[in-house]
């Protein structure tokens, strides 16, 4: 979609970055006490991370491949073909077990001084019939990157990345060899579909078609429930979950599937992809308005309901689930992160900065680390009956 006037609409949000920015980061320091949002800081950091969200927000509105608006037109119209089945289905039917994963292949690799296996491995997602054709990852080979003692009776941890990531570089940016050397967790962690070497050409997770969209989450759960059926093998003492971004839902929605997970935990999460990105496409002029109306199109939202954590509770304890919100969060918004917790119970970490700055924050380092260092009770077949009702 090259026109001007959405040309000069997206180059506009880079003259904005900085006046956003500051006006953002007043408002976070007035808090909200009606909803129960803390105020946050307005120094010089606050700004400067903030500003660095919008920044990354305008950046990825001018290179984001938009197609043309009878193509997005084309794509919600199918949505409504089969809105009413995944209605009926639910996250329930929707989400089946995938059953045990087929080991492809096993390489010991090394990425600057972390030494890890990765692993291929092909799932069958077990998707409705009616939509199965539109999976581009059908046919797709499965990817993880672990680190493990090889030993019975260890934690694991699952860590499913966020957009644009899925790269090696992930085992840095999650802290790979700390989880694994210092809190003395086995961790895997999966490569999303259209991530990293799973880049498909024409093929953008999130992207403008829902339905698409919708049928890639739902394939990614299957994903990382099959790997625990894998690690399930190694006779594991218990197996936690954590996402990021758009991994928390992903990592939110296997908790509430699999009785298996002891432990979640989600961290800045994006609670809702069309809605993030119908709010950020809002920015880009009349036609960026129309792009976002539709993705806020009813019958968007009913094939999405099937993977919105807000449709499903996850099985361990509310003291084994957490939430991270960013109180200047300008790519996925705090109230996201609010709403999960006000959903969940449990615990949240408040923290006073930016979606971006997140991970450079020294104080989610040490929430994260205190939770997932505490003793947790093992999930297990057992838990099977605690699954929230659909």
């Amino acid at each position: 979609m090259i026109d001007w006037e959405t040309e000069r609409a997206r180059l506009g949000l880079f003259a904005g970055v900085l006046p956003r920015a500051i006006g953002s980061s007043l408002a976070a320091r007035r808090g909200n006490p009606e909803t129960g949002v803390p105020a946050a800081g307005c120094g010089p950091r606050q700004i400067g991370e903030t500003a660095i969200d919008e920044m990354f927000i305008a950046i990825n509105s001018v290179i984001r491949d938009i197609p043309p608006m009878e193509s997005v037109e084309d794509m919600v119209a199918r949505c409504a073909d089969v809105a009413e089945e995944f209605v009926r289905l639910g996250p329930a039917g929707i989400h089946r077990d995938p059953g045990l994963p087929r080991i492809l292949s096993r390489d010991r690799k090394v990425f600057g001084t972390t030494s890890f296996e990765h692993i291929d491995f092909s799932v069958d997602a077990k998707l409705p019939a009616s939509v199965a054709s539109l999976d581009p990852y059908a046919d797709g080979i499965s990817s993880v990157r672990v680190m493990t003692k090889n030993r019975a009776g260890t934690r694991w941890l699952i860590w499913v990345h966020g957009a644009a990531q899925g790269r090696p570089d992930d085992l840095y940016a999650f802290r790979a060899a700390h989880l694994h050397k210092k809190l003395g967790y086995d961790v895997a962690f999966p490569v999303l579909p259209a991530h990293g070497g799973r880049r498909v050409t024409k093929v953008s997770y999130p992207g403008f078609d829902p339905l698409v969209n919708t049928l890639i989450t739902i394939r990614a759960v299957a994903e990382i429930r099959s790997l625990i059926s894998w690690i399930e093998q190694h006779d594991p003492a218990e197996i936690a979950i954590a996402g990021t971004s758009l991994g928390g839902p992903i990592a939110a929605l296997v908790a509430s599937m699999d009785p298996r997970v002891a432990t979640v935990l989600a961290v800045v999460p994006m609670l809702d992809m069309h809605a993030t990105l119908a709010h950020h496409m809002s920015r880009g002029g009349p036609k960026g308005e129309h792009l976002a109306s539709l993705m806020r199109d009813e019958s968007v939202r009913e094939v999405a309901s099937v993977i919105s954590p807000l449709r499903v509770q996850p099985i361990a304890p509310p003291d084994r689930r957490m939430v991270v919100a960013a109180l200047n969060d300008r790519v996925t918004w705090v109230s996201a992160a609010q709403q999960l917790h006000q959903h969940w119970g449990g615990r949240i970490h408040w923290y006073p900065g930016s979606h971006v700055g997140h991970a450079i924050s020294t104080g989610i380092r040490h929430a994260t680390d205190g939770f997932l260092s505490e003793p947790a009770r093992p999930a297990g077949p057992a838990a099977e009956g605690r699954r929230a009702a659909f």
